[in-house]
């Protein structure tokens, strides 16, 4: 008789819903080719809890652990060993933390605890409104939204709010949109706690959270690239700057000309000589920089800037058009080219 599932933390009781499901899984161990099975005895939002035959080797981490879904579908979640120790029957008694999941295994993960808490497997109880502590922030407009997502891209999200949160307690982080803005949903985990004293609010228990998201990075560039890539472009030239590119870009990029012009682009930190498009062009740098990341909208801007509206009368001067033409060889080269670019018959150069 297996012995009953007792691990669990006040933390994790307080704050996550856990559903006992007993399932065969496969744990994935660091330097060992081939998975191995174990059962699984209960899951959350959070992590598992599941019993192996044999005991973990010393190095254990990371971790990568794959429950079934559908058909030939599965969900993975890379996890950090919290605890491990012995049954009275032999085996071994495992409890993991989740610490990143691709987007695709997290929308599967919360479905199947949805199904599963719907059938009434429930092991302890989480908070009442749903699988997990939930912090809502609601964006005012496409600027607010904009600037959130640069941040998401970067891995952190820092917020105050007036509600305390435990330090290392995982979240989920969902971004309310306004009118004809999407709506996000994300893994976090509070990674700093900060007393705020914010001006007119002394009356409030205010506290900054800084968040890291529990997805790869990888995925969290992409997400913020395609919904950068489907917001309304900015009117305000000041806000989209030569400096929002990425360092790599500012440092690769030769500085070919002086200001001559009239406009007054953003400064680049550590430089005292800026580009052509810096200095007599930033509305094109502006307009091309909105989708950087994305190779389909940076192809649509590249293409209206060439040939659209945000061309020049007469065709661009050499070195802008030189300037020009590296950011689209050093986008291809870092994003990959467009679909309108990877069909001869299209049109296009293809490298």
């Amino acid at each position: 008789m297996q012995q009953p599932v007792t691990e669990s933390s006040p933390h994790d009781r307080r704050t996550q819903a856990r559903i006992r499901v007993q399932i065969p899984i496969k744990v994935i161990l660091p330097g060992v080719a081939e998975p191995v099975t174990a059962l699984n005895e209960d899951i959350s939002w959070g992590g598992a809890l599941f019993a192996m035959a044999e005991p973990l080797p010393q190095q254990t981490e990371p971790l990568r652990i794959v429950l079934p879904w559908k058909r030939d579908e599965q969900i993975t979640a890379d996890a950090r060993l919290l605890r491990a120790r012995p049954l009275e029957n032999g085996r071994y008694l495992v409890a993991v933390r989740f610490v990143s999941l691709s987007p695709r295994s997290q929308s599967r993960l919360e479905r199947l605890l949805k199904m599963l808490g719907a059938g009434g497997t429930q092991a302890h109880g989480g908070p009442s409104d749903g699988l997990v502590r939930e912090l809502e922030v609601t964006v005012n407009d496409a600027e607010d939204l904009r600037r959130m997502l640069l941040q998401i891209a970067e891995g952190h999200y820092s917020v105050t709010v007036f509600d305390a949160y435990e330090l290392d307690q995982s979240i989920r982080l969902s971004i309310a949109g306004t009118k004809d803005l999407p709506g996000i949903r994300l893994r976090t985990r509070v990674v700093k706690v900060e007393k705020s004293h914010t001006k007119g609010f002394e009356w409030a228990d205010l506290h900054t959270l800084t968040l890291e998201f529990e997805h790869p990075r990888k995925s969290l560039k992409a997400l913020a690239s395609l919904l950068l890539g489907q917001l309304p472009e900015t009117q305000d030239d000041s806000y989209l700057c030569f400096s929002e590119i990425p360092s790599w870009v500012r440092t690769a990029a030769p500085p070919l000309g002086k200001s001559s012009g009239d406009s007054q682009p953003c400064p680049v930190s550590g430089s005292t000589q800026r580009c052509v498009l810096e200095t007599d062009f930033p509305e094109a740098l502006n307009h091309l920089t909105a989708g950087w990341g994305d190779p389909d909208a940076f192809h649509e801007l590249f293409q209206s800037l060439v040939m659209g509206d945000h061309g020049q009368p007469g065709g661009w001067p050499e070195n802008a058009w030189e300037e020009i033409e590296f950011l689209q060889n050093l986008h291809d080269r870092s994003y990959g080219l467009p679909r309108a670019r990877q069909n001869p018959l299209k049109g296009g150069r293809l490298a």
